[in-house]
């Protein structure tokens, strides 16, 4: 795999053993382009299998998902110079 992403070269690994061939993506974009292009089928398998390469667990991505309604307060216009920080 020449010169790509730790976390696309972790994609292209997943797929092959999952759906037994290879996939060279180098970017976010591009695995979320592959994923698009897999039938129902394989989504479905894919979503199955993701979690057990994820270094964060499901659980705690529903606690960030869960706590990001306490900073709605700072999505103001006032308040958008910090937005790029």
């Amino acid at each position: 795999m020449a010169n790509i992403s730790r976390p696309a070269a972790a994609f292209s690994l997943l797929i092959r053993k999952s759906f037994g061939y290879n996939a060279y993506m180098s970017t976010v974009q591009e695995i979320g382009e592959a994923i698009e292009h897999l039938n129902v089928r394989d989504q479905i398998r894919l979503l199955h299998d993701l979690p057990a390469h994820l270094k964060i667990q499901p659980e705690d991505v529903g606690w960030l998902k869960a706590t990001e309604p306490a900073f709605e307060f700072w999505n103001n216009p006032d308040d958008a110079i910090y937005d790029d920080l």
